[in-house]
């Protein structure tokens, strides 16, 4: 809207009727949406406009250079047009009278003339360009071509961009610079006496790389005692603040306004000296490594409207005399080691809007006088500690709460009472709070967002809600009933939480008309029958867990619609028929857990084909049959392969070694699940049990081959699984010897070989595995030695090696004796021969014992004789003399 009259606006641009405004100075047209077309060339013939502001347009294209014909402009803003580009800067040169100059978010990386540009414009007071795509090579000449570069400008805003390195050297000469802010670029200074402007107020430089210790700040600031604001936050300062703090308190006491520390590395205490800064009114300490009280000096702030220092260390408690800062308005202590009782007198505190200290060790009453004069409270937030409300049954603060966050603290009892008078409440956590009963019936009619009761004694049926929800969790409760309007009731639904409770009947249809539905949780309760049949409803739906119920007939072929999931959860329900080809269409999936159910069929390759980001992979405990399709290698990033107790035949892919999923990663982040992972919830057989694995699900990586029909060696290629956990390929018809690697496996907690065919000798890589706590080899034909080590050592139950008569030593009460163990090459004869022959070289070989002893008794030449005519025991018998010398001669 100009001065002189309304904007004309036809359809998506700017009516050219304006140019009849011959004489308009300031035109405004700031947060219309201009949907994407172009700034009009025609602005360029508005000779009088003194003002014009297209900022928030959304506006697209090429800025174009008529603007360069408004002579008479004194304010330009283009910041947040939409996607603006300046391609050639020059135009702004004929704009000799321009005072302010906002370009930020319009994309400046074409021009190649900016330095020239701003030399050439001597009213310019305040220049904005922040995130132009601007680097170092636009700054190149600044120091070259005139050292008294912007010498007017006041403010100066270059957040943002590429820049680097040491401080941009023609700033040095910016005389009348007031306000400066360079955060988010990567600058990193060497030298602490760069900034040589004196009339600096305000500076800005966080989230750089600026690497010092703390008393480099005070060396830095020591003679910058105008500074009304300083923010040095998201850096990689390191050191004791707490003598830089104090230096520079004197300094600042009369000027200092707002200071920000937070996120860097530093330690040391809050000095009393800071209760010096008299006109401070913004205080960021946070997320450091500071310990200590907090000061009671800080009582003196008088001015102070916010106060964080949250994410440290500090301890102790929070001194009464915080309730003589009448001016606070958010106080944040979050996340530190702060017991004792909250002081009554915080509720003296009128102009308090936000409090949080939640995270910390408080063990406290909250009671009415702590609300006392606290009206203007909206956000309340005090988390994992050990607090009470004792309030009368028909309280009714003075505040109107939007937020209320309480979670994991001793509440108990009913449902508080006075939530019924707070209208404006839109998020609401009273998780883990140990409350019982029914929901009051009342909680319908407060419009919330969100609400979080779970891990509580709540009983009886869920009630239908506002309309208004997007998040609900009562999950691990013991509500029994889902009403059968819930979908129709609360259609914004995004996040539905209900796992774990006693919820019984079927999925309501309803539920269908939820369409917003990112999360579906009704894992672990008694649901029966179908599943739904309209997934293709849920195009959003990342993750869907109806686990551990008691689900019956096919998963319908809709759920290839929902094409966003990312984790299905399946398992543990009734599930028949097979798997639908459909699925082929959720190629986002990484967690595909359709296990312990009664599907059938055989596996299908479009798993291998199309599911290329699977991470986790469970079909165990069902009835599918066939071979392991070789494209099922394809999906790399597999950590978890559950195909255990199923009808499978054939032998093990050999590519199955090459899983990048199952290498050794130095951190979680290295995985390739996000970790948004981290809430999932997996049950797996590990170590000889099913274990149930939730925060730790990131960690699990598992093959699980178990009780199957597989035969064929043990590929060698899985020793290259260096980050396997779980390896178990019991109770198959494998043959063939242990690989000869199997220590690579340097991650395996448990190996459960059993029940297979295996023979050999129990490799000695073996004792390498130092986080083994779990081995089963039993019932195989394994001879020779056990090997030992010190975490085998730790492995003494002997059931470990049941079932292999020829095994011997620690832990097993059978000493090991060359005669008993028997000769390599007879060994190797006898594994090498099928059926009866296994019976037969048995036989020969005791057959050839004897004949040994015999011959002591009979005499060298009966020994020779028989020897020559047994042709078979004399070349077994070579051989074995052969292998003997052979190792006493290292060869």
């Amino acid at each position: 809207m100009s001065q002189y009259g309304d904007i004309m606006l036809q359809g998506k641009k700017v009516d050219s009727s304006l140019l009849e405004l011959k004489y308009l100075s300031y035109l405004d047209l700031s947060r219309n949406d201009f949907q994407g077309s172009k700034i009009p060339a025609f602005f360029g013939s508005m000779k009088h406009l003194q003002h014009l502001n297209l900022s928030s347009t959304n506006f697209v294209g090429v800025v174009p250079h008529q603007l360069g014909n408004l002579s008479s402009l004194r304010a330009l803003d283009l910041s947040l047009g939409g996607s603006l580009i300046v391609d050639d800067l020059m135009w702004v040169t004929n704009l000799s009278l321009l005072e302010h100059l906002d370009m930020s978010f319009v994309d400046l990386s074409p021009t190649k003339d900016l330095i020239k540009v701003l030399n050439m414009l001597p009213s310019l007071i305040e220049l904005r360009m922040s995130q132009n795509g601007l680097e170092n090579t636009h700054l190149l000449r600044a120091c070259v071509d005139n050292s008294t570069l912007l010498t007017n400008v006041e403010y100066l805003d270059l957040s943002r961009n590429s820049f680097d390195g040491e401080f941009p050297c023609f700033l040095h000469n910016m005389t009348s610079l007031r306000f400066l802010d360079l955060s988010y670029n990567q600058f990193n200074f060497s030298d602490p006496h760069f900034l040589r402007v004196n009339n600096l107020a305000h500076l800005d430089l966080a989230s750089n790389s600026l690497h010092h210790r703390a008393d480099w700040i005070s060396e830095f600031l020591g003679n910058k005692c105008q500074l009304k604001s300083l923010n040095l936050m998201d850096n990689h300062f390191y050191g004791d603040i707490s003598g830089a703090l104090k230096n520079l308190s004197e300094c600042w006491s009369n000027n200092l306004e707002r200071l920000s520390l937070g996120n860097n590395d530093f330690y040391g205490h809050v000095p009393e000296e800071l209760g010096k800064l008299r006109q401070l009114t913004y205080l960021d300490l946070s997320g450091n490594h500071i310990s200590g009280l907090i000061p009671s000096s800080l009582r003196k702030l008088s001015a102070l409207t916010e106060l964080h220092i949250d994410s440290n260390r500090l301890s102790g408690s929070i001194p009464s005399s915080l309730g003589n800062l009448r001016a606070l308005r958010v106080l944040n202590l979050q996340v530190n080691q702060l017991s004792g009782e909250i002081p009554v007198s915080l509720g003296q505190l009128s102009n308090l809007q936000t409090i949080d200290i939640s995270y910390n060790l408080f063990k406290s009453t909250l009671s009415e006088a702590h609300f006392a004069k606290l009206s203007k409270l909206e956000y309340l937030y005090g988390g994992s500690n050990m607090i009470q409300f004792r309030v009368g049954y028909d309280w009714v603060p003075s505040f109107q709460l939007k937020h209320l966050a309480v979670r994991s603290n001793k509440i108990g009892g009913q449902f508080p009472t006075w939530l019924r008078t707070q209208k404006a409440l839109i998020k609401l956590d009273l998780s883990n709070c140990s409350i019982t009963g029914m929901l009051p019936k009342w909680l319908h009619s407060i419009n919330l967002t969100e609400l979080d009761l779970s891990h509580n004694h709540i009983e009886g049926p869920i009630p239908v809600l506002a309309s208004s929800l997007t998040t609900l969790h009562l999950s691990d409760n013991m509500m029994n009933h889902l009403p059968s309007n819930i979908g129709h009731k609360m259609p914004l639904l995004i996040d539905l939480n209900l796992a774990q409770n006693f919820i019984n009947g079927s999925i309501p249809d309803s539920l269908c008309e939820m369409k917003a539905l990112e999360n579906l949780d009704l894992s672990k309760n008694h649901l029966s029958g179908n599943l739904l049949d309209c997934w293709h409803n849920f195009n959003s739906l990342r993750v869907a867990r109806l686990s551990s119920n008691q689900l019956s007939g096919v998963i319908p072929n809709s759920i290839g619609g929902a094409y966003s999931l990312q984790w299905l959860h399946l398992n543990n329900n009734s599930l028949t028929g097979q798997l639908p080809s459909t699925l082929r269409n959720c190629t986002m999936l990484t967690v595909l857990d359709v296990g312990d159910n009664n599907l059938s069929g055989e596996l299908p390759e479009w798993i291998g084909k199309h599911l290329l980001d699977l991470a986790v992979l469970r079909l165990g405990n069902n009835d599918f049959n066939g071979n392991i399709p070789s494209v099922y290698c394809q999906p790399s990033q597999l950590q978890i392969i559950d195909l255990a107790n199923n009808n499978l035949t054939g032998t093990i892919p050999h590519c199955f070694g090459k899983f990048l999923g199952m290498l050794k990663v130095e951190s979680m982040d290295g995985r390739a699940i996000d970790a948004e992972w981290l809430h999932e919830s997996l049950s797996e057989v590990m170590k000889g049990a099913r274990l149930e694995y939730t925060t730790t699900s990131n960690y699990v990586v598992n093959l699980d081959l178990s009780s199957n029909h597989r035969v064929g060696e043990i590929p060698s290629e899985l020793t290259n699984l260096n980050g396997l956990i779980g390896l178990n390929l019991s109770h198959n018809h494998l043959r063939g010897k242990i690989p000869r690697n199997i220590g690579d496996l340097e991650s395996l907690e448990s190996l459960d070989l059993s029940n297979n065919n295996l023979f050999g000798t129990i490799p000695d890589s073996l004792s390498k595995l130092t986080f083994l706590s779990h081995l089963d080899l039993s019932n195989n034909n394994l001879s020779g030695q056990i090997p030992t080590g010190p975490q085998l050592q730790n492995i003494n139950d002997p059931s470990v090696y049941d079932g292999n008569p020829r095994l011997c030593g620690d832990p097993l009460l059978k000493k090991c004796h060359n005669i008993n163990e028997g000769p390599p090459e007879v060994e190797n004869h006898a594994a090498a021969n099928d059926g009866d022959d296994d019976d037969g070289d048995k036989i020969e070989k005791f057959c050839l014992y004897a004949f040994i002893i015999g011959g002591f008794a009979t005499g060298f030449w009966g020994y020779i004789g028989v020897l020559v005519l047994k042709t078979k025991w004399r070349h077994v018998l070579f051989r074995y003399i052969d292998t003997v010398i052979g190792k006493m001669l290292g060869r």
